[in-house]
Formats: C-alpha cells, structure tokens, sequence
C-alpha cells in the first residue's frame, strides 16, 4: 500500500506508450513526460556536496549510535530516550536521501529530484527537531532531576548528541545553495 502509495506521487509524469514491433507484436514502454530540472552546481560540485553529505553522514550514524552505548541516567527517562530513538527514522531516510544523490551533472526527473534533494531536506530537519528535543530533554534531567551522582556520562552524553546536532546543521546548511529549478528544454542531455 505504502509503496503505492509512493508511485502514486509521480504518476501523472510518466506515460504508457503501445507501439508494434517488427515482429507484429504490441509493447508497452513507460515514457517520462513530466518536467526535468537543473541543479545550480557544476560536476565538481556536485561530487564534492555528494561525499561531504557522506562523510557528515558517516559521523552522524558513529556518534548517534555511540550516544545510545552510554549507561546514563539521562537515558532512563522517556523523555531523552523517545526522541533517541524516533530520531532513527529520519536519519534512515536522510541516508536513503544521500545515497540517491546524482553523481554526474544532468537534468533530472521530478522522482529523482524527490527521492534525493527533497528527501534529503525534509529528513534532515525532521531529525534535527528530534535531537532538539532529545539534547533539551537531557538538559532538563541535568538541571532538574540529576542529583550530582554519575552526571559524567550524561554530560558526555549531551557533548556527543550536541556534536550530532552539529553535524545535522552542517548538512542542513549545506542544502541552502541546491534549489532544483525546472529546465527550459524538456528533453535529457
């Protein structure tokens, strides 16, 4: 249903055309009708923003996963353990997001463009919120409920999740030159 659902999105840009072979036999082939857009980086670029969004990537996942290795208190109360743990499904998508970047400069199809810049955008926020959350919450047991005993791992804790966040922010900036527009032509190169 869901993966229908998905199909559904970028329906209306493709279109099935019946055309008869040599043979006297009729094929089907889906042809894309739909707009093609342009992304203002050249190839150099675009390779350069593809293996930084992987290296930040790479550290993020480290990090993140490291942070829920720790013993802490902080970790016991629903409200820093929720958001760890729901986080893990926008930082799934952002790595399904990077991993469809393009590598080679081209104009792209609307499901290209939204399987991985706009995929890439809208989880990376929605993961930046919850590790708010998450770093908040932390601050909230430090300040109001922590009592001074064994507070080194949860202030470890919040050193590593403030560097995730960190991260997340470096690859929400760097998103801010990349804004896909609708090419003139309506052919591929």
């Amino acid at each position: 249903m869901i993966g229908n659902m998905a199909l559904n999105k970028y329906k209306d840009d493709y279109e099935t055309v019946v055309t008869t072979g040599e043979d006297g036999r009729e094929h089907e082939e889906i042809v894309y009708r739909g707009d093609y857009y342009e992304i203002p980086l050249d190839e150099a670029d675009l390779f350069r923003f593809k293996r930084n969004s992987l290296l930040l990537l790479a550290v993020i996942i480290v990090l993140h996963i490291a942070g829920g290795f720790l013993n802490n208190r902080g970790m016991y109360q629903m409200y820093v353990a929720i958001p760890y743990a729901l986080a893990f499904f926008p930082l799934l998508y952002l790595t399904e997001g990077i991993l469809r970047l393009p590598k080679e400069k081209r104009k792209y199809r609307r499901d290209e463009i939204g399987n991985s810049f706009e995929r890439m955008k809208t989880s990376s926020w929605v993961f930046f919120v919850f590790l708010g959350i998450g770093v908040l919450g932390d601050i909230f047991f430090l300040l109001f409920i922590a009592d001074g005993n064994r507070i080194d791992l949860d202030i470890f804790y919040l050193l590593i999740e403030v560097l995730v966040v960190a991260a997340v922010y470096a690859i929400i900036h760097s998103q801010r030159k990349i804004n896909p527009t609708i090419s003139e032509t309506k052919e591929q190169l």
